[in-house]
């Protein structure tokens, strides 16, 4: 149901009560008009929502790194909606070079910020791979910010990017 003011609700009431009163054939009262009730109109009161200033959390939008040839990346669940299982992530370029890793608890959705890497390029195109342990083999996990046109996360010099990732 649609939220209606009080103050729309209380009006249309009085619009209807000014009305003029029609003729009713039988009327109790014999005077032909209807009887006129008391009107009683209650409201709740909604809290309104107000704005308050946040202090800035600096580890959430790092600055780039202070070394332009350097990159800064975050291996991240929250876009995907998944959480990260216990054992290590491994971003690694798309040529095998590994760049970064991660090593999670089960539940966890964001490594935090990775900086002072060190690519191959200006920018590359990179995989993230979970590493359970053990014998089992690496499962490449799925990229929901892909660069353009791909199937890869991507990583820049001068700059921190997040590699939103979820489960394939």
């Amino acid at each position: 149901m649609k939220y209606v003011p009080p103050i729309f609700a209380f009006m249309a009431l009085l619009l209807l009560l000014a009305l003029p009163q029609k003729n009713v054939q039988g009327a109790a009262d014999k005077t032909g008009t209807l009887p006129v009730v008391p009107l009683a109109v209650t409201s709740t009161p909604t809290p309104v929502a107000t704005a308050t200033a946040v202090p800035a959390d600096p580890s959430a939008t790092p600055l780039p790194p202070p070394d332009p040839d350097l990159a800064c990346l975050r291996i991240n669940f929250e876009v995907s909606g998944d959480m990260a299982q216990a054992g290590t992530y491994e971003v690694r370029e798309v040529n095998g070079r590994s760049l970064a890793s991660w090593t999670a608890q089960a539940g966890w959705q964001d490594s935090g910020w990775l900086q002072d890497i060190e690519i191959s390029f200006k920018a590359v195109y990179v995989n993230v791979f979970y590493l359970p342990g053990g014998s089992a083999d690496p499962v490449q996990m799925a990229i929901w910010n892909p660069a353009p046109g791909t199937q890869y996360g991507w990583v820049a010099r001068g700059m921190c990017h997040a590699l939103e990732v979820g489960w394939p």
